[in-house]
């Protein structure tokens, strides 16, 4: 009855571990978003989830606010290069069973990265910083679709650089 009772409590511990091992919890400020060949199957509104290996994988969705912090090169409608650092509060949109999964961070990034040079180029490098129809006016409250959505809820533009090359190529005299 000894040698029994050492393979049970062995073997409850082990079945115990592989639980464990399937069971995911979710981080503050996350949801977990269960996949299937990289589509959203469910959502797991709690905070924790059971996967299993090799049929799902559990990844983490932001849920409320995260910041994006970019940095964009580019020219003004008046022609001058310009380099702008900005940071954005995105209100992210939560997940769509069915849809694919991708990294709302890196695609909300992108997105946030052609919006700036977008309102960038739209205006002369004296504008950028101006108050009702500069870069902050042009961004803030804007809504971001595609494959992550969100809405923009605050810009901070930390700098705008005017940048100065000297013997450019293409520059006459």
């Amino acid at each position: 009855m000894g040698e029994m009772a050492t393979v049970l409590v062995i073997a409850a511990i082990a079945v115990g571990l592989v639980v464990a091992s399937l069971l995911r919890r979710a981080r503050r400020g996350e949801c977990l978003v269960v996949t299937r060949h990289r589509r959203v199957v469910r959502i797991a509104s709690d905070a924790m989830t059971l996967a299993i290996p090799g049929f799902h994988e559990v990844l983490e969705w932001p849920t409320g606010q995260i910041e994006i912090a970019i940095v964009v090169r580019t020219r003004t409608a008046d022609g001058r290069d310009v380099r702008v650092l900005a940071t954005f509060l995105v209100e992210v949109d939560p997940p769509r069973v069915g849809a694919a999964y991708i990294d709302p961070r890196a695609v909300l990034h992108t997105a946030l990265e052609r919006r700036v040079a977008d309102a960038v180029r739209a205006r002369p490098a004296a504008r950028l910083t101006d108050e009702r129809d500069g870069l902050v006016a042009a961004i803030e409250g804007i809504r971001i679709d595609g494959l992550a959505a969100g809405v923009v809820t605050d810009v901070v533009i930390d700098e705008v650089d005017l940048l100065l090359h000297p013997g450019r190529p293409g520059d006459d005299g």
